[in-house]
């Protein structure tokens, strides 16, 4: 039976790679040719599995094919599997992803089902993905880097399909929606990775969340977080609304919510990402003139996503260790006054002039401290609003709904006050203009008030520390 499976998988991989060859011959572009051996490759698992089982043999004959392939890339001996553009050793890595799923289903029960899944997501999914993608020209933009509107719904719905299928034929009892989840998370992989790497993480990350779905009670308490966050990721990188930087915090600040707070801490960090995603660009409409007086850029580094970031995931992290809802509420209350303080700033903006109430004199629209009848109402409503989502989870009733709207518009308002009182303001030696910016009109600027190391991030930190202790400290006064 092993010398069987053997042959015939052998045989079946260089049958592929001689249907390749031929299509190849007869003129057929790259593109689809080495789609063609990416699809067909995946039924190596039905070949190998029917005849090996879970084993060494198993896991031998896929360190066998990565070899070749690695070889053969290293030679330039299949043209018709090589990557254009990029160069991207992709077949290299999807022999390497197989080989390690192969070994983990030794040590892993009932792994190798998962890995069955995976294998079909990555050859069906995003073999076709790529076909479709590339062939439909009309009503198909690009979405991200070169990943197309198209593609990527074509990598969800064969994925989606081909996780449901190889459920119903293994017997696996895996539910339309989760194999709409996985679907989804490898057509969120195969957007979000680069230069052929996607053969390594979309086949890795499916695997591991079948797996996590098919045998470990509790996965679907995450699986909002897991399934969006590659999307969330094209997002930012795509729309330029964090650099590098702040794209690998905000995703470490995802996992530390995610996994304290699951599917609500996640869904609460996405709305108040995208709620102020729609809000800078409000800002950006109106406020045109005085954008090169505040201290933010249109893309938010690492330390503004931790200044406004940092603080929820601790409260998170302590609702993690002490499973008390205070922590919850804590946390709702600090994202929540971030989103107050977006809202009035970017709100604020279609004001014409800013008045400065702790220093009592009127102030150029966009400097820290001022503030205007629209921008206060905004950070007033902004926290009712978004504090609906807890409600909706069940996590508040309506007077924590109240009480914690309320501790987000008092620390808008200390964020205002911080800002007129403590924040560093400069002048500028060249327009004269009032700045937060160290540097203006290329030259150094002067500071005039205020502190330098007080800068926009401190106040943003010490605002969500004030109103999420003010929540704290009203719920056990109340409790």
């Amino acid at each position: 039976m092993i010398g069987w499976g053997y042959l015939a998988s052998l045989s079946y991989g260089i049958v592929c790679l001689l249907i390749s060859m031929l299509v190849y011959k007869f003129g057929v572009p790259k593109k689809y040719t080495r789609k063609i051996v990416h699809i067909l490759v995946g039924f190596e698992w039905v070949i190998l599995y029917h005849f090996m089982g879970v084993g060494l043999h198993f896991v031998a004959v896929c360190l066998i094919f990565t070899a070749l392939l690695a070889v053969s890339y290293k030679k330039s001996l299949m043209p018709m599997i090589s990557s254009d553009g990029d160069n991207a050793p992709g077949t290299v890595y999807y022999g390497i992803s197989m080989s390690v799923m192969a070994i983990v289903s030794l040590f892993l029960e009932n792994f190798v089902f998962a890995f069955g899944i995976a294998v079909f997501c990555t050859s069906i999914g995003d073999g076709l993905a790529g076909v479709i993608g590339s062939s439909v020209s009309r009503f198909n933009p690009k979405i991200y880097k070169n990943k197309s509107l198209i593609g990527t719904l074509s990598a969800f719905v064969f994925s989606s399909v081909s996780a449901y299928a190889f459920s119903e034929i293994y017997k696996l009892d895996l539910s339309i929606i989760y194999a709409l989840a996985i679907g989804a998370f490898a057509a969120g992989l195969e957007l979000v990775t680069e230069y052929g790497l996607d053969n390594i993480t979309l086949p890795l990350g499916t695997s591991t969340l079948s797996y996590l779905l098919l045998y470990i009670d509790g996965t679907e308490n995450y699986l909002i977080p897991i399934v969006l966050t590659p999307f969330i990721i094209a997002l930012a990188l795509g729309k330029k609304l964090l650099t590098k930087k702040g794209v690998f915090a905000a995703v470490a600040l995802d996992v530390i919510v995610s996994a304290a707070l699951g599917n609500f801490g996640f869904v609460l960090l996405l709305a108040f990402l995208l709620l102020s995603v729609i809000i800078d660009k409000v800002k950006k409409r109106f406020r045109k003139k005085s954008d090169d007086i505040s201290k933010k850029g249109d893309e938010r580094d690492s330390v503004q996503v931790l200044a406004n970031g940092l603080i929820p995931a601790i409260f998170a992290l302590l609702y993690f260790f002490t499973k008390h809802n205070v922590f919850v509420i804590a946390y709702s209350v600090a994202l929540a006054e971030c989103f107050a303080d977006t809202a009035a700033s970017g709100i604020g903006a279609l004001s014409r002039t800013a008045y400065d109430p702790f220093r009592k004199k009127k102030l150029e629209v966009g400097l820290s401290g001022g503030m205007s009848v629209i921008g206060t109402l905004a950070s007033f409503v902004a926290p009712i609003a978004f504090l609906t989502i807890p409600l909706a989870f069940g996590l508040i009733d309506s007077k924590w709904w109240l009480i914690s709207s309320t501790c987000a518009f008092l620390g808008a308002i200390f964020d205002s006050a911080l800002g007129s009182l403590l924040q560093a303001k400069y002048k500028c030696k060249i327009c004269t203009r009032i700045t937060e910016r160290e540097e203006h009109c290329g030259e150094q600027a002067e500071l005039v008030f205020g502190r330098r190391i007080i800068t926009n991030d401190t106040v943003n930190i010490l605002s969500v520390l004030f109103a999420s202790l003010m929540s704290i400290i009203t719920f056990f006064l109340l409790n």
